[in-house]
């Protein structure tokens, strides 16, 4: 039975339990209230009264807490304002409880003891008196500067890891330090600081002559560069390389600021001297000692030396471009190793970008400085966030950084060093935003489409992927109406275009392999020639394949972005100052066009047109290269070796095919007239892998002395090893390490 709602219930109740009016006790001690356990006020026979039991067994001084129960609590946060605003709290003290609330201020689940706050912090002034003086011209307390110092930061919150532990220990030290200083000048008011007086005055940092500027630098002082060639490299870095990535700071392109760019920002100097001079034919020595300091920098910020934002920034530009002077060796035909290194530079900017907190850049509520410094550290890190996904999605593997921030929504005035200053200017502003919402594309598609092999497989069979082709075509049609037309210099625009063009790529090409995938999983085989035999017979109408707006669009997106790269980008002017990914998305159009061909999705007429472009764009890199070793010719080899053609032995079956692929006349510099390599459309290399590309020519060169391999026989196509190995796999079952398509 329940019991009676009467005044006797009460009675029985347990004396920590609410009691009747003039028998309720609702206070503990503070003793028990630290350890957050029952307080029993009973044991002195005065319910409500020290000792309790637990002091009492314990010997120790009981002193009774006030009562928590109604009113206005004054919380932390609250005694924070008050201290830092200098105002009096308006809650008034009962007398009866004035005393144990003067020495503890109580939060929701813990109570903390502290000593009493300084009288000072009542004032409304706590800064300066009436005559004018500063608190630095009072005496100051040794021993309660250091322990106002230690207890402000131990009780800031709990060390989360030991990098806040040794955080609060740097802070500790630190005022330790601004109070030492303060006392000295206080001591000596005839010694002002430095840096006050050359602000009042305009003269900036005093640093530079202090460190002795550009005569400092180690390239300088050296003697491998002197301060005239050192100015003649920027200017030549902002004239042809900075408007692809603005990351240097606007006030360094100023020769008047050469020295403090040479003290107080070395690795970023170094970088743009290496990048700037790695073109250089007529005096290459000089990136040859850019590279080596450059080099030994990198090896300083990877083995943990203190660096800033600025080495960031250095590592991004390096990344871009990837400089010659820094790869261990090159091969006379291009394979990818830029790509290798640039992964590595991104990796490198983005560990010491955690590091430095740059990623808090992208809350606007976390402002660590003053706005000028901010809106560079939240540059660095858009930059570091654009060049991690575009070298991920270049190469097929995963993002390492988080991005921007969520929700961030970005404008142009969160770049106020990118905004035009005069008329006719770049409002590079807007170019990186563009950039930004274009990356951002680069990073679903490839989340999505290309997230793991099993899965990309299984996405392909269960036809899951072309409700996402279809939406993510939408939203390539979409920035490409609102950025398309932005008001920009004609390479930038250009540069744009092309990455517009290529994604289409990206995007469609993955429908492509997909109806490749569902031919071979309908017929699997392990006989080369039946399965090369069925793959053609299924492409030989495109028209009636369900991918076919996928199949005709990545084709179209390819022949595109290398129409924007022979007839719009000159080759010497700046073709040759643009970042490595441009260089390089020409050469997956191309490998994907000589994919495509394969299959017979191109048309023996459009053949004509994809010859002229390849031939056109082999070229245009030619002559965008400083020298046989350079990136452009490099990557030009490899394309006249995929593309060669067969010798004049050939079979009677080539000579036909010779005739049937006829280019017109009036092509200088071409690709020979005869066909390309017939090898089977089920080949052992992925467009997105140029390691592998490269492997192909090169063993086809080793292995027939430049003649294609299926030129032997029909019945023994296969007579590499990493042919074997896709003739005997079951590729139905898993795709390997890289899409085949």
């Amino acid at each position: 039975m329940s019991p009676e709602p009467s005044g006797n219930a009460t009675k029985k109740a347990p004396s920590h339990r609410r009691r009747g009016p003039r028998q309720r006790v609702s206070r503990a001690c503070l003793h028990c209230r630290q350890r957050k356990s029952r307080c029993d006020l009973d044991s002195s026979g005065n319910p409500g009264t020290p000792p309790c039991r637990r002091c009492q067994r314990e010997g120790r001084e009981c002193v009774l807490g006030s009562s928590n129960r109604g009113g206005r609590r004054v919380r932390k946060s609250k005694v924070e304002n008050i201290v830092a605003n200098g105002t009096k709290p308006a809650k008034q003290q009962s007398p009866r409880n004035e005393e144990a609330t003067s020495n503890e201020v109580r939060l929701e689940s813990n109570t903390f003891s502290i000593p009493p706050q300084p009288q000072q912090y009542n004032n409304t002034d706590i800064y300066a008196n009436t005559n004018g003086h500063t608190a630095d011209s009072e005496p100051v307390n040794d021993n309660d500067d250091s322990a106002s110092t230690a207890e402000s930061a131990i009780n800031s919150g709990v060390p989360r890891n030991p990098s806040d532990a040794w955080q609060c220990l740097t802070d500790i030290a630190k005022r330790g330090t601004d109070n030492s200083e303060r006392r000295s000048r206080s001591g000596n008011p005839y010694a002002p600081v430095a840096g006050s007086i050359a602000a009042a005055h305009g003269m900036g940092t005093v640093a530079p002559s202090a460190n002795g500027g550009i005569k400092k630098y180690k390239l300088v002082q050296n003697g491998s560069l002197d301060p005239e060639i050192v100015s003649q490299l920027i200017a030549r870095y902002e004239r042809n390389f900075h408007p692809y990535l603005p990351l240097v700071p606007r006030k360094y392109f100023d020769r008047a600021n050469l020295d403090h760019f040479a003290s107080a920002e070395k690795h970023l100097l170094t970088a743009v001297l290496t990048v700037a001079s790695k073109d250089l034919v007529e005096s290459p020595h000089i990136h040859e000692y850019c590279s080596k300091y450059m080099h030994e920098l990198i090896s300083g910020i990877a083995a943990g030396a203190d660096c800033d934002v600025e080495a960031v920034e250095a590592l991004l530009l390096l990344a871009e471009w990837e400089p010659q002077g820094l790869c261990h060796r090159v091969d006379s035909v291009g394979r990818g190793e830029e790509d290798r290194a640039a992964w590595m530079h991104v990796g490198l900017a983005l560990r010491s970008g955690y590091f430095l907190g740059l990623d808090r850049t992208s809350f606007r509520g976390d402002q660590a400085g003053d706005a000028e410094n901010d809106a560079r550290r939240r540059l660095a890190w858009i930059c570091c966030y654009i060049s991690d996904r575009l070298v991920s999605v270049r190469i097929g593997r995963a993002f390492w950084s988080r991005g921007p921030g969520p929700m961030t929504g970005f404008m142009s005035q969160d770049f106020p060093s990118l905004q035009p200053v005069s008329d006719g200017d770049e409002d590079y502003a807007k170019i990186i935003l563009a950039t930004l919402d274009l990356t951002q594309l680069y990073g679903n598609v490839h989340d999505i489409l290309y997230s793991g092999m099993r899965t990309s497989n299984q996405m392909m069979l269960m036809g899951d992927y072309i409700k996402y082709a279809d939406d993510f075509r939408t939203a390539i049609s979409r920035w490409n109406r609102e950025w398309g037309a932005l008001a920009c210099s004609p390479r930038l625009k250009a540069a744009l275009q092309m990455s517009y063009e290529y994604l289409r790529l990206y995007t469609n090409a993955f429908a492509f392999q997909a109806a490749i995938s569902q031919a071979m999983a309908r017929r699997p085989t392990t006989d080369a020639h039946a399965q090369r035999e069925h793959l053609r017979a299924v492409f030989s109408n495109v028209a009636s394949m369900s991918d076919a707006r996928f199949i005709y669009e990545s084709v179209d997106a390819a022949k595109a972005y290398l129409t924007i790269l022979v007839n719009y980008v000159d080759p010497e002017q700046h073709l040759r100052f643009m970042p490595l990914r441009y260089y390089l998305y020409s050469i997956y159009a191309a490998v994907f066009l000589y994919k495509a061909r394969s299959f017979g999705v191109v048309t023996a007429n459009e053949e004509a047109i994809v010859r002229e472009l390849v031939t056109r764009t082999t070229e245009r890199l030619k002559r965008a290269s400083a020298g046989p070793d350079d990136t452009g010719a490099r990557y030009a080899r490899l394309l006249e070796l995929l593309w060669k053609t067969k010798s004049a032995s050939a079979s009677t079956r080539d000579t036909r095919a010779s005739k049937e692929y006829q280019q017109p006349s009036g092509l200088g510099n071409r690709l020979p007239d005869t066909p390309q390599m017939q090898f089977s459309p089920a080949n052992d290399f992925s467009w997105l892998d140029l390691g592998a590309v490269g492997d192909y020519v090169s063993s086809d060169q080793m292995a027939t002395g430049f003649v294609g391999l299926d030129t032997l026989s029909d019945g023994n196509m296969y007579t590499t090893a990493g042919s074997q190995v896709w003739q005997n796999s079951n590729w139905a079952g898993d795709i390997s390490s890289s899409l085949l398509f």
